[in-house]
């Protein structure tokens, strides 16, 4: 996978001076891109999260007098409003990501990743911060989980506020694949299960999926800020890899353990109809709302 170059002199002057709020930014990406944006001359960085022991890590990872780590939910309207008081920058990262997790606790997923989303928005209608970035999956693309679905609608506020009215803050979606060094993911099962001289799981053989490193989606993220405006979708140009090939170079010895509920074999980073509505480029596609005139 190949690393993507940053355009540090633009991200500096979308940065500099700013206050920045990250929801869920004690995580695998969140942490990453608190970390990446650090770098920069910005005024503090709030990390948003609802794990303590995530939040306590980050702080002692990072000597910084600009992290404010600030333990709370999303579902918390109060706890949203003092969090986002007098922010510039809102990434938005905070969500029930498992999909078995999720579609065993419905309610719980709808309440975090619609009703949560709902709270973003309507603390960026009263302090109106300057950008608002909803970070999405490629699982909203013709959803067929309760997780991707929750990402569908969440998407689509996201390009209403974007679209209607709301012209003192600019919002967009960031849509990524799978980011490798998350917590959860397929290579840190595979890595436990090898550790354990146990065959790895394979769901189907012929299973592909997009892939990014997780400094490759921080980057990305960083490098769409200039172009946020309307309620846009920014998809990265992903590569497409054979779950096979990836768990041949791991171990020979694995079991088959079939798809899950609502998986695909394929996923897709951008729908037909999207296509049709997006403009293109060497490193994404840019994806108006409905109602805008892409000409």
């Amino acid at each position: 996978m190949k690393k993507r170059k940053q355009d540090k002199g633009k991200i500096t002057g979308e940065l500099k001076g700013k206050t920045i709020l990250i929801t869920g930014g004690a995580g695998s990406l969140g942490s990453k891109l608190a970390k990446k944006i650090l770098e920069y001359p910005v005024k503090s960085v709030r990390v948003l999260d609802i794990d303590e022991h995530t939040l306590f890590r980050l702080g002692k990872e990072v000597n910084d007098s600009r992290l404010r780590l600030l333990l709370g939910n999303i579902l918390d309207t109060d706890r949203v409003s003092m969090a986002g008081n007098d922010v510039d920058l809102v990434f938005h990262l905070a969500a029930i990501k498992n999909i078995e997790i999720s579609e065993f606790n419905p309610i719980e997923t709808v309440d975090a990743n619609i009703n949560g989303t709902i709270n973003l928005i309507k603390m960026a209608m009263r302090d109106k911060p300057k950008k608002f970035i909803n970070i999405s999956t490629d699982k909203a693309v013709e959803a067929s989980t309760l997780y991707g679905t929750t990402k569908q609608l969440g998407e689509q506020l996201i390009s209403w506020a974007g679209e209607h009215g709301f012209h003192f803050t600019k919002f967009a979606t960031v849509r990524l694949g799978n980011i490798i060094e998350t917590r959860g993911n397929v290579f840190e099962i595979w890595e436990e299960e090898k550790k354990k001289n146990l065959p790895i799981s394979v769901t189907d053989p012929s299973m592909k999926r997009y892939f990014f490193h997780v400094d490759e989606a921080v980057d990305f993220i960083l490098n769409c800020l200039e172009h946020v405006n309307r309620g846009e979708i920014f998809i990265p140009k992903m590569k497409n890899y054979e779950i096979s090939t990836i768990a041949n170079k791991i171990s020979k010895k694995q079991k088959i353990i079939g798809i899950r509920q609502g998986e695909k074999l394929e996923e897709e980073l951008i729908s037909n109809n999207e296509k049709k509505r997006a403009k293109e480029n060497k490193k994404m596609w840019i994806v108006s709302p409905y109602t805008t005139d892409t000409n």
